[in-house]
């Protein structure tokens, strides 16, 4: 199996399809600059995006793999078995990653439970301030290496501005109550709620910031693994 003639033999059938890299980018759902190194022979196309090939182009995948014309139509029974394997393998990165992610959410829930609870009990502004900096560095540490690494799976739904805004606005809003209530323990309600306000304001926006940056991180990543595949 040849990279190069196979990347030829793609580029033969683009060519006599009559339709340009990026149209058929568009089609396979990847980038043209990933169309473009399966042309040249540089990476080659996943087991799901090569059967979506073979019946775009209507050859058979061993053609493809020779990198020349041989036969008629890909076998039914052998596309099915393709087609199940590379639902298959997909199937399983996405439910390790997804345990671990649950994993890690749950394991940073309780910390910061615990957190909370902390402050309600003693008070202690000091230490709970440097525990929740610690959770946080922790959780974003963790975060941007699994993006990284193509493991994060950044949840049932896409993120887009206005989510992320709603999320970060909802969770920081929760927070700055309690800290509000803890505060008035130590001084005035109105300095209680002038600090917890500011509070909000500052942390919302960090908050907004980190999704933002894993979300683009995220596509960023998706793109690099269909680049390589």
């Amino acid at each position: 199996m040849n990279p190069k003639e196979i990347g030829a033999f793609l580029k033969q059938l683009r060519s006599e399809k009559g339709v340009t890299q990026e149209q058929l980018a568009e089609i396979l759902g990847v980038s043209g600059r990933t169309v473009s190194r399966w042309e040249t022979g540089r990476n080659l196309p996943d087991l799901s995006i090569l059967v979506q090939i073979s019946e775009y182009y209507q050859v058979d995948i061993k053609e493809i793999l020779n990198g020349e014309r041989r036969s008629g139509n890909m076998d039914n029974e052998l596309k099915e078995t393709l087609l199940k394997a590379a639902d298959y393998s997909e199937l399983e990165k996405q439910r390790a990653a997804r345990t671990g992610n649950i994993s890690f959410c749950i394991m940073f829930l309780v910390c910061a439970v615990v957190i909370v609870v902390q402050m309600l009990i003693t008070g202690n502004l000091s230490l709970v301030i440097g525990e929740t900096v610690s959770l946080s560095a922790g959780g974003v540490i963790y975060i941007f290496s699994a993006i990284r690494n193509g493991a994060w799976n950044g949840g049932l739904t896409k993120s887009t501005p206005k989510k992320d805004l709603i999320i970060s606005l909802i969770c920081v809003g929760i927070f700055s109550v309690v800290f509000c209530f803890i505060l008035r323990k130590h001084m005035t309600t109105p300095q209680a709620v002038g600090i917890a306000l500011c509070f909000f304001a500052v942390l919302s926006a960090a908050a907004f910031a980190l999704l933002r940056g894993i979300s683009y991180l995220s596509q960023r990543t998706a793109d690099k693994l269909n680049d390589a595949g």
